[in-house]
């Protein structure tokens, strides 16, 4: 970290004497009095001297020989002898700093995102940085912990870009070691041994990556000391590398006294059919089923269960109905016995597409229990096929309140080339507010180019009408929008920022400042990448 000086009291007459040298600068300016600059003695004004040739000019020569001074003369006012043994220094970086560049434009960009900018903006800064192979400038570093102490979100992808002096500067703060001791590719056992949550959820994700079955012993080794949280969410890793070897653990899992983890552990047993539990699912709930002839067609019929089994309560069926709930009590076991039977299961079964099912469910008398039991699944499997026929035959144009809700747990779902189609068919049909799509693009990964284009070209149009300065709510979106548009789209997002408005206030004319210094920042971030393609974050 830099050469340590030990520092000794400095009495007023002392201290005052050793700012005297510098008053005659200080006071007639570096203009009419360039230089040289005073010497002090020993090894503090050794430092002096040494920070002010590394300065550019006259004037950032005094201020830095001044930096110094003051912060030697702090040193030396503690009013107690020092007694702990300083830490040892960083390490030498082996990332190259982010480059000054166009006069320190991006330098300058990117405090202004650490102290501005949006949440998803940071994180685009972040990632950026780590795909060109880059670190963050060390005056920046303190500034970017504490955005990582603030959000987890941004924690993964700033790691990377600390560099050592900024991994070095985490293990100084205790509220900042969430990044110590995150440096190398390799596996850090502390980290599972003394890290946080986030650290111990993250090198067990690797680890499984690597190695899934020594993974999944560890996992198993640490789970009768977890509280209920961290068991449900250490074992959602175990969908790493998941394969029927994960049954055994995944069944203990699914009888845990902890409601969470019983359905962390259905859900990833849904995703291995030929697993034992679903295998049974499917023995309850395919008596009901069965094909009839009308006329001259066959056509599916289902039936809810009469009774409740006895074995049931090994497989967590509840066979009393809460009293809140809506469906009736065979409505409820049949509810329940869906919601653990695989989704691929009703298609091989009956030969019909999702969309076909979710039809033909609509003429039973138990639509509401099938819908919602393949909805609970769906939720844990996410199977495209799936989720686009509830969005085309369930929720209509998405519905209105829960319904709504459900809509845009869907889209979520969706992997984002599909879920783009969505927003972009609501769009051109007008079906949504811009709002709500603007809203519903911006927290994800970066946009491909039809729906940039269609969002912005919407986005523009209103800034050249004047009306974008009246619409609070879209305009508060505008800078988080900007992190996520595609780079093709990025001109057009930026002319927003020429288009002023008659009447605009002064924070509507700092939003267009944002918006500008986004598409530098952008592009500036952009030129550094030897391929520049979308992440997610």
């Amino acid at each position: 970290m830099g050469r340590r000086i030990a520092a000794a009291p400095l009495d007023p007459e002392r201290r005052m004497s050793a700012w005297t040298p510098l008053l005659p600068i200080a006071m007639v300016g570096t203009e009419r009095q360039p230089g040289p600059l005073p010497e002090w003695p020993g090894e503090i004004g050794q430092l002096a001297a040494q920070a002010a040739r590394a300065a550019d000019g006259p004037s950032n020569q005094v201020l830095r020989a001044m930096a110094v001074i003051a912060a030697c003369e702090a040193a030396g006012l503690q009013d107690r002898p020092w007694t702990v043994a300083p830490p040892e220094p960083a390490a030498e970086d082996r990332l190259p700093v982010v480059p000054d560049g166009q006069g320190g434009q991006l330098r300058s960009l990117l405090r202004w995102a650490l102290s501005e900018a949006p949440a998803r903006l940071q994180w685009q800064v972040f990632a950026d940085l780590a795909a060109a192979g880059l670190r963050l400038p060390d005056p920046l570093l303190p500034q970017a912990l504490e955005l990582g102490r603030r959000s987890v979100a941004l924690r993964a992808p700033l790691l990377p870009v600390l560099g050592e002096r900024g991994l070095w500067l985490a293990r100084q703060r205790e509220e900042w070691r969430y990044a110590a001791g995150v440096g190398g590719d390799a596996l850090d056992h502390s980290r599972w041994t003394e890290g946080t949550l986030e650290q111990r959820r993250a090198f067990l994700a690797r680890e499984r990556a690597a190695d899934a079955v020594a993974g999944r012993a560890r996992l198993e080794a640490a789970l009768a000391e977890l509280p209920a949280k961290e068991r449900a969410d250490l074992a959602s890793q175990l969908a790493v590398g998941l394969s029927v070897d994960d049954e055994a653990v995944l069944d203990r899992l699914r009888a845990d006294r902890s409601r969470e983890v019983r359905e962390v552990a259905l859900g990833m047993l849904l995703r291995l059919p030929g697993a034992a539990h679903p295998r049974r699912a499917i023995g309850r709930l395919a008596p009901l089923l069965r094909s009839e002839r009308a006329l001259l067609r066959r056509h599916w019929v289902i039936d809810a269960p009469a009774a409740a089994g006895s074995d049931w309560a090994a497989d967590q069926l509840v066979a009393e109905r809460p009293q809140t709930e809506k469906l009736g009590e065979r409505g409820w076991w049949l509810f329940q016995l869906v919601r653990q039977v695989p989704l691929g299961w009703w298609v091989e079964t009956t030969g019909m597409t999702p969309a076909e099912l979710l039809g033909w469910a609509g003429k039973t008398d138990w639509f509401e229990a099938l819908q919602r039991g393949w909805f609970d699944v769906l939720g844990a499997t996410r199977e495209t096929d799936w989720c686009e026929a509830f969005l085309d035959h369930a929720f209509g144009d998405l519905g209105a309140g829960i319904e709504s809700h459900r809509a845009a747990q869907v889209l979520g779902w969706l992997p984002q080339a599909r879920r783009e189609r969505y927003w972009l068919r609501h769009l051109q049909q007008g079906t949504l507010p811009l709002s709500a799509l603007i809203a519903a693009a911006s927290g994800g990964e970066t946009l491909g180019p039809l729906l940039s284009q269609a969002l912005t070209e919407q986005l523009l149009t209103r800034a050249r009408a004047g009306t974008l300065k009246d619409d609070y709510t879209v305009r508060a979106m505008l800078a988080d929008f900007g992190a996520v548009v595609h780079p093709d789209s990025l001109s057009a997002y930026g002319s927003i920022a020429d288009q002023r408005a008659a009447g605009e206030t002064a924070a509507y004319a700092d939003l267009l400042q944002a918006v500008a210094q986004t598409v530098a920042l952008r592009r500036a971030l952009i030129a550094l990448q030897p391929d520049p393609t979308p992440r997610t974050p």
